[in-house]
């Protein structure tokens, strides 16, 4: 007499029996209405079986275990005939075929959570940063869920009612510092990822602050410098809200009159914006700093400057442009999760600089086209640095999921670190 069986391993083979029972006794038909992953078999047999009739179902292939046998020798698969045999022998009914896959999509889901939870313990026996484990955790549980589960089925007029309440409610945009952008993008708009392009020295940086500043004023908002230290970031908030030249700043030549502005300033400022001046950090680290920062006060928005230092990690061999693409990315679900508008400053390449025309592309974006395809709003920078007209700088909007492109032109101050619409004083 051999070993007894776990029942309730009797119980996930008759249900995986079952699905293929029912397979065969409707000649493929079920497969039609089968919300089921064969990857969800423990029996990797099994789940051979089912592609092949799921293809000879495709391919318009009759049916039976017969023909499925005859395919399965073609293909050199050995399976054991009987296994046909038995399907359709314990299968009570192929009317309840889904019924079966809900079992073993159950089980499936439950050794999935047993092999993560495994993953996680050893990690958590080999040591390492707590929030780069329980962030590996999240990706791991997540992994569990069956690849069979599909979004619900909505109609429109099903969703109607949502769309009518969106439409009644009132718009969100939080306006940037500019007039003249604001007329092109409306805005930035919560759950929506905004891409800001430049050469070195054009001025991006000065751009993203000024958009982390004017957010501040509508809540908090974490601000990722991986170029500049945080003196320096303050340095260019106290040049541009007290109009303090900045090479007085940076040179420490600063008069009685600019002690007493700083110090008026210091005592009166609350603006609730955190800065996070770690040169290594990786992505695992922004979504961490933004989440601490949320919990201390609501998020009105991210601003990333800028993506192509973003660290990747020992071990991360891939290829540059995959792992920046694989930033955007993540910034975009970030922006869509966290309900806030994402902002990242991103590198142009320098060869654009040989064209004729140098005023800058989407196509110029530094290693990774994916960014174009994340991003709901790219905005390009254009200075010409070298000349007369090195005051002005061009606001180029080339890519607006919601409305339109379009271009504006604006003063330059860089002395004071900012950027304003021509003629506003």
């Amino acid at each position: 007499m051999g070993p007894e069986r776990n029942p309730s391993m009797i119980d996930i083979e008759t249900a995986e029996l079952s699905i293929l029972g029912s397979i065969l006794l409707t000649q493929g038909r079920v497969l039609e209405d089968l919300d089921f992953a064969p990857t969800d078999y423990r029996h990797p047999t099994f789940e051979f079986i089912h592609r092949t009739m799921r293809e000879m179902k495709q391919s318009g292939k009759p049916i039976d275990p017969l023909t499925v046998m005859d395919t399965l020798m073609k293909s050199g698969q050995k399976v054991d005939p009987a296994i046909l045999h038995k399907a359709v022998d314990v299968t009570p009914t192929a009317a309840s075929v889904n019924h079966y896959a809900a079992i073993v999509t159950d089980h499936a889901t439950m050794r999935r959570l047993h092999t993560a939870a495994s993953k996680v313990q050893t990690m958590v026996n080999d040591g390492g940063d707590a929030d780069e484990i329980m962030e590996q955790a999240r990706k791991e549980i997540d992994g569990a869920q069956s690849k069979a589960k599909s979004a619900p089925v909505q109609f429109v007029p099903d969703t109607m009612e949502t769309t009518v309440n969106f439409l009644d409610s009132e718009i969100t945009f939080t306006p940037t510092p500019w007039p003249s952008l604001n007329q092109i993008i409306d805005g930035l708009k919560p759950g929506a990822l905004y891409v800001i392009g430049a050469r070195p020295s054009v001025g991006k940086s000065v751009v993203g602050l000024q958009l982390a500043r004017g957010m501040a004023e509508h809540g908090s908002v974490a601000f990722v410098s991986l170029e500049m230290s945080t003196n320096d970031v303050n340095i260019r908030l106290m040049a541009a809200d007290l109009k303090i030249d900045m090479r007085k700043l940076m040179r420490h030549e600063l008069d009685a009159t600019d002690w007493a502005k700083i110090g008026e300033w210091v005592q009166k400022n609350d603006l609730p914006l955190a800065i996070n001046d770690n040169t290594g950090s990786s992505i695992t680290d922004i979504k961490r700093f933004v989440r601490n920062v949320h919990r201390r006060k609501p998020l009105a928005g991210v601003v990333v400057d800028y993506l192509q230092l973003m660290a990747q990690q020992p071990g991360d061999n891939r290829p540059r442009h995959e792992f920046v693409a694989d930033l955007s990315r993540q910034l975009k679900i970030m922006a869509m999760e966290l309900d806030v508008p994402v902002v990242a400053l991103s590198q142009l390449n320098r060869g654009s600089t040989a064209r004729e025309d140098q005023r800058p592309k989407i196509s110029d974006l530094r290693e990774s086209g994916a960014v174009e395809q994340d991003a709901d709003v790219v905005i390009l920078l254009h200075r010409e640095i070298d000349s007369e007209k090195r005051y002005e700088i061009d606001m180029l909007v080339g890519k607006n999921r919601n409305g339109p492109t379009g271009a504006t032109s604006m003063e330059f101050l860089g002395y004071w670190a900012s950027i304003r619409d021509k003629g506003k004083s």
